[in-house]
């Protein structure tokens, strides 16, 4: 991943899905759909060291965008019109969204009429800059749900979530891995489940791995998780194999 431009993540992103969880049926309610690149030698590696590249420089994160939406289409399509509760999240650039250059994929794709089923993620960190807030702000606009991702690592206020008005807020693994062993992150966990509740707004907690994690997070309140207690990132048709 030494030279990327568009042509490269044209030819060697693809996508899996990690699996959303409700934690009280242990159904399957969503996904999250994750970019793997296609290294020379065949292996499969995540491009999250290195997101921060493609998302700085507008021509990598419209084309890394528009390869996502394209495999979700392309794997999902179905899936998206025969179970109109299924959800998908994909990770949004802001600036890609601030500049409003997301419609007219969505268009070409035909995804337009499935907007209520995906939800937009933008980190914490970006949801507090003014590139940040235009991204959510255009996504609703389009019909699209929003979630803040890695919530807790950033340092937004209450007054910022409400003027950001989103859907969801996704605890960061970090917290969700210390379930048990760390009482400070154990309250905090708590403290935002509390908040989800005071907005009005869904949370998921990422980065679950034990069965006692989904059971501290089932009694406090949060209905929704992922994490590699139940599956790691899946290809589509074990994604259909989860549904059946």
């Amino acid at each position: 991943m030494s030279t990327i431009s568009p042509n490269t993540i044209r030819s060697s992103v693809f996508a899996k899905y990690q699996p959303i969880i409700d934690l009280t049926t242990n159904r399957i309610v969503g996904c999250e759909a994750l970019a793997r690149w296609r290294a020379d030698e065949g292996r499969e590696i995540s491009i999250e060291p290195v997101i921060d590249e493609f998302e700085s420089q507008e021509d990598l994160a419209l084309e890394l965008t528009t390869c996502m939406f394209a495999c979700l289409k392309a794997d999902l399509g179905t899936l998206l019109l025969e179970h109109p509760t299924f959800s998908v999240s994909v990770n949004l650039p802001p600036i890609v969204m601030g500049k409003n250059k997301i419609l007219p994929v969505l268009k070409k794709l035909g995804l337009i009429p499935h907007l209520s089923q995906i939800t937009g993620e933008i980190t914490e960190r970006q949801a507090l800059n003014k590139k940040g807030r235009d991204a959510i702000r255009l996504a609703r606009q389009l019909g699209a749900r929003v979630a803040i991702d890695d919530f807790g690592t950033g340092h937004s206020g209450l007054q910022q979530l409400i003027d950001l008005e989103v859907d969801t807020l996704k605890i960061d693994q970090s917290f969700i891995q210390q379930l048990g062993t760390n009482v400070a992150a154990e309250r905090l966990v708590r403290g935002i489940a509390a908040l989800a509740t005071i907005l009005k707004v869904d949370i998921v907690a990422e980065g679950i791995e034990t069965p006692e994690q989904a059971a501290f997070l089932r009694a406090i309140g949060i209905e929704k998780g992922q994490g590699w207690l139940w599956a790691k990132a899946l290809d589509a048709n074990e994604l259909y194999e989860w549904l059946d």
